[in-house]
């Protein structure tokens, strides 16, 4: 048993003991509290009756999230001769198109988390930018080009169109504010290319950035490990409830883009 799950298992049984403990106590202390200041009896028991269910969501599951979800990852290369599954012939087109605006092939690698699949990496030495061809589990193969800006800024766009509920899942536990994103479905390599440069020239205008010139691939996994815990921290600090309330409302609004705070500063400026 790794020292995750013996963590993980320790917190919920501490938790568990905690609640028998406290538990009456503090549910006496909220209902005189909520009664003094005027609060409705009914919606008094609500609260006290899904406290405990809130408990287990911002304690248990986000350990299990934690520890299941966000796993730490490791790029290793590979081969498309070891994918079984691979869309070869997709493979094949892809890094063709890319190859004819300018690409370099970087690497066959794979990401050993909590899903499988290969991508090859290229990058573009005048452009100054990274494409992604890859294919995970069953799903279709996909191609993502992206930059880095200065101040930690990325951004993406993609011709991968995941089902609704991955997309919520996604967007609402591993967002970052400055992880911008842009989905285009069916996109040529081309059309995503050149919807990147347009992009990419009107954000680093509206907030004074530069671009980061540097496209080797370990700069690009330094970066992707760096980001995963970044996400693992964020996770820690999210409000599960919320979390999962905001993974209902971007279920029934399906979006196509993520702006972060890039919305919310380039109304200041």
């Amino acid at each position: 048993m790794s020292r995750t799950t013996l963590v993980t298992w320790a917190v919920c049984v501490t938790t568990y003991v905690a609640w028998n403990f406290l538990g009456h106590r503090v549910s006496s202390l909220i209902h005189l509290t909520l009664t003094s200041i005027g609060f409705p009896a009914p919606l008094i028991q609500l609260i006290l009756f899904a406290l405990p269910l809130i408990l287990l969501l911002e304690v248990v599951v986000k350990l299990l999230l934690f520890q299941m979800g966000i796993t730490p990852v490791k790029f290793v290369s590979t081969q498309p001769e070891s994918w079984p599954n691979l869309d070869k012939d997709e493979l094949i087109r892809y890094t063709f198109e890319l190859e004819q605006l300018g690409f370099a092939q970087l690497t066959d690698f794979t990401g050993i988390s909590s899903s499988q699949g290969m991508s090859r990496l290229f990058s573009h030495p005048q452009k100054f930018c990274l494409a992604e061809v890859g294919q995970v589990d069953n799903f279709p193969m996909f191609c993502s080009i992206f930059c880095y800006l200065e101040e930690d800024w990325f951004l993406a766009v993609t011709n991968m169109f995941p089902k609704p509920s991955l997309s919520a899942i996604s967007y609402a536990f591993l967002r970052r504010p400055r992880n911008l994103h842009k989905q285009f479905e069916n996109a040529s390599v081309n059309s995503l290319l050149q919807s990147l440069l347009v992009w990419r020239e009107e954000v680093m205008n509206d907030l004074d950035l530069r671009l980061i010139q540097d496209v080797k691939a370990e700069t690009y996994f330094e970066k992707q490990r760096n980001d995963r815990i970044a996400q693992r921290r964020s996770l820690l600090r999210k409000s599960i409830t919320l979390t999962l309330l905001e993974v209902l409302w971007f279920y029934l609004n399906p979006r196509s883009e993520w702006l972060g705070d890039y919305s919310k500063l380039k109304v200041k400026r």
